[in-house]
């Protein structure tokens, strides 16, 4: 008897989906057979469990029908009997869940149940890295894609020379219907043909380059174009780019997840940039002109007003990044610091001597004047 789905996920029955996803993510990323230390059969066992549990408590009706019959309700649900690595996940819901290495996990595009084709081929991703200059203006990136591409030897048939006849059991449909008997009728179910594998045809010698397979692991270079603006984390779609399918069916698309390097002299704000400019404590009480270098490297003079305080933000405008792809640009904002020297000469020891003990003859005339005042209102 399988589990209880809410106890595989390990959330109450009242969770809500954002509960529910939360706590398959997890449990996902910890026993995916890739990562897991369990012997790999007992891990694709485990992670096929979570991913049917996930598949009907994140479904509304699918749960509905749980919540009221249990499994019994569900037969049918999954194919031949149970779940399939075909219709376990879908790409917008795992992808994120494994990252930072290259080709780190392939999802979506497998075949689901009650298909009207072939399948289509797996969707691949691949990460990468650009500068934050890039986001200025943009970037065309060639990037080399290991993937599964169909066997120019027997044109993607399986079989030597190209040669295939009708699927026998199947009579080419490449889909074979169950009917079982359940305490609420008989359900149909619709898998793929376990002698064709969906393909619909089949063959009587292998194609010695793909082994009958039907694809041949390949690498080829794919232009893609980053633009102008782009946030980090953006997905970007290759459509067709991805893995070739086995029994005839569309290419998977290609996703490159864009991750904008951190830079030292500047620091993002959505369009806008920030930085850091030193003075020192004469320009800053004095005013004055300095140059400040943009995220392009050109140098511009930037007006320090005269009383400028440590801290203050001083604004630069259109100097940022693009807002999307038009020509606006955000603004470039300046965070003043003032610069302090670790070693001064005689002269100037001096110097800061007379300034600071007439900054504190200024203060103290200051003050006794308040106490003056102070006490003529309270007639002391």
């Amino acid at each position: 008897m399988p589990r209880d789905y809410y106890e595989v996920l390990g959330v109450p029955k009242d969770a809500d989906k954002d509960t529910i996803k939360k706590a398959y993510r997890k449990l996902a990323k910890e026993n995916h057979p890739d990562v897991s230390k369990d012997p790999r059969d007992v891990a694709e066992e485990k992670f096929k469990e979570i991913s049917e549990a996930y598949e009907v408590l994140s479904d509304d009706e699918k749960r509905r029908v749980y919540d009221q019959y249990g499994h019994e309700g569900l037969n049918g649900q999954f194919g031949s009997g149970g779940f399939t690595w075909d219709n376990f996940t879908r790409f917008d819901d795992i992808s994120d869940i494994f990252g930072g290495d290259f080709f780190s996990s392939f999802f979506g595009g497998g075949g689901r149940q009650s298909r009207s084709g072939p399948a289509q081929g797996n969707s691949l991703r691949y990460d990468l890295e650009i500068d934050l200059i890039d986001v200025l203006n943009g970037k065309e990136v060639e990037l080399s894609i290991p993937h599964h591409a169909k066997c120019p030897d027997c044109k993607g048939t399986g079989g030597k020379d190209g040669n295939v006849t009708t699927c026998s059991r199947c009579g080419g449909r490449g889909q074979v219907q169950t009917v079982r008997n359940t305490p609420f009728g008989q359900m149909v179910s619709v898998a793929d043909c376990p002698q064709c594998h969906g393909r619909g045809k089949s063959f009587t010698e292998r194609c010695p380059k793909c082994g009958g397979r039907a694809v041949i692991q390949k690498t080829s270079k794919i232009q893609v174009r980053i633009p102008k603006g782009i946030e980090s984390g953006t997905r970007i779609r290759v459509p067709g780019a991805g893995d070739a399918s086995p029994d005839g069916g569309p290419n998977g698309d290609l996703f490159v997840v864009v991750y904008v390097r951190e830079q030292d002299a500047f620091e993002r704000d959505g369009i806008n940039l920030w930085t850091g400019l030193t003075a020192s404590y004469p320009k800053l009480v004095l005013g004055g002109e300095m140059q400040v270098q943009t995220l392009e490297g050109d140098k511009i003079l930037l007006k320090i007003p005269a009383g400028t305080q440590v801290g203050s933000v001083l604004r630069i405008p259109g100097k940022g990044l693009p807002k999307g792809n038009s020509s606006s640009r955000g603004d470039l904002f300046v965070r003043m610091r003032v610069d302090v020297p670790k070693k001064v000469t005689e002269e100037q020891r001096e110097l800061l001597k007379k300034l600071d003990s007439t900054a504190g003859a200024s203060t103290s005339k200051r003050k006794s004047s308040m106490k003056d005042k102070i006490r003529e209102k309270l007639d002391i």
